[in-house]
């Protein structure tokens, strides 16, 4: 089934990664590619309200591409509301850096654009890899699986749909050097690392602190175990529901609590 796919990252319209991506989905359908001007990793789903957009179609590498100002969010937006173009799939990546973990997929602008695509109604999926530099995404090791991955993935989704109950997927590749051909439908591991900071002092003897993540140990059965542990490639359903649903016992509990604030309220006169 042919259709509309949007290709967006977080690394820029620079980054070999997007242009990985979009190879890889392009012979199914239209796919024009929106990315943001500068590197915008971990900036989570960060919208721009408070100042105004600009959007530029260039040549890059041989390739058309919409650079946007902004947030991977905005371009997504600007992509839909502006230029009207209503996709039936958005892929986003692929992501220098994995995205294993709640943690990196709460910071993750790669993973906020498919988010907000499923806000939207759109299927989408995001990519990333267990790599540090662009020129790692040339390595025919990794290209290679990401082709098939990536190209596979959207076809599905563009023929079927995401089953119900899921409104998105996040998909990590393993580095080069760990690829062992298998896939894993994992759960997102609660947490990847633990913070830890070097505190330095600059020029004029005033201290700062340069973060530096301590690695957890992943657990079977998540997508860090799956990807930095196995090798494999994990496929990671998510949904955007935030919303907690209690068992009956701990619904009685907070309506306990609903109550007390209730009765605070009335004992302050408002």
């Amino acid at each position: 089934m042919a259709g509309r796919i949007l290709v967006a990252n977080d690394d820029s319209y620079l980054s070999k990664g997007l242009y990985l991506l979009y190879e890889a989905v392009r012979g199914l359908g239209e796919a024009r590619i929106y990315s943001t001007l500068w590197p915008r990793s971990a900036v989570g789903h960060t919208v721009s309200f408070n100042k105004p957009l600009r959007m530029t179609l260039i040549k890059h590498m041989g390739y058309d591409v919409y650079v946007v100002d902004g947030s991977p969010v905005d371009a997504l937006h600007l992509a839909v509301a502006a230029h009207g173009f209503q996709p039936d799939l958005v892929v986003s990546g692929v992501n220098v850096g994995e995205n294993l973990s709640m943690q990196h997929i709460l910071y993750s602008g790669t993973i906020a654009v498919a988010v907000e695509a499923a806000l939207m109604g759109i299927p989408a999926a995001a990519f990333s890899a267990d790599v540090h530099l662009w020129e790692e995404f040339e390595d025919p090791r990794l290209s290679r699986l990401v082709r098939a991955v990536a190209s596979s993935i959207a076809g599905h989704l563009l023929e079927r749909g995401l089953p119900e109950g899921v409104d998105l997927l996040s998909v990590n590749f393993p580095a080069p050097d760990n690829i062992n051909g298998c896939v894993r439908l994992a759960r997102a591991a609660r947490r990847r690392w633990r913070p830890d900071f070097e505190r330095r002092l600059d020029t004029r003897g005033r201290p700062y602190y340069w973060l530096q993540p301590i690695p957890l140990s992943p657990k079977p059965g998540t997508d860090v175990h799956a990807v930095v542990a196995e090798g494999c490639v994990s496929i990671t359903p998510l949904m955007v529901d935030m919303n907690a649903h209690p068992s009956s016992g701990v619904e009685a509990s907070l309506e306990s609590l609903a109550r007390r604030v209730e009765a605070a309220i009335g004992e302050a006169g408002v």
